[in-house]
């Protein structure tokens, strides 16, 4: 998941702590997301295309949760315990963390309402 670019001119402690915010940010963060997420189109049978595409774009936002989590600390983990206790909304999230997902996450909103 990074896209920090690690070489001779790069402080190798600062990809490591990049590293483990990744790590971090995908471990309480976007992992719990999609998997409420998927859950959730499957209690209501959304179309597998709508379950690949909810996919694509919890991958792709990935990077963008890193780096805000990196300039906003309290960001991640206020919303890391918001997902946990329930109170935001996932497609939320990782509609604003990664603009392109809009339209899965459109296709998404009918079966996500259901459950």
């Amino acid at each position: 998941m990074s896209d920090l670019p690690c070489g001779p001119g790069r402080d190798p402690e600062v990809s490591s702590m990049h590293d483990l915010i990744a790590f971090l940010v995908s471990l309480f963060l976007l992992n719990p997301l999609q998997a409420e997420m998927q859950s959730r189109l499957a209690e209501a049978s959304a179309p597998p295309a709508v379950m690949a595409g909810v996919a694509a774009c919890a991958v792709s936002a990935g990077p963008a949760l890193v780096q805000r989590a990196m300039a906003e600390p309290m960001w991640a983990i206020s919303t890391a315990f918001q997902s946990w206790i329930g109170t935001v909304e996932p497609q939320a999230v990782l509609g604003q963390a990664a603009p392109d997902c809009v339209p899965a996450m459109a296709a998404a909103r009918p079966y996500l309402l259901r459950s």
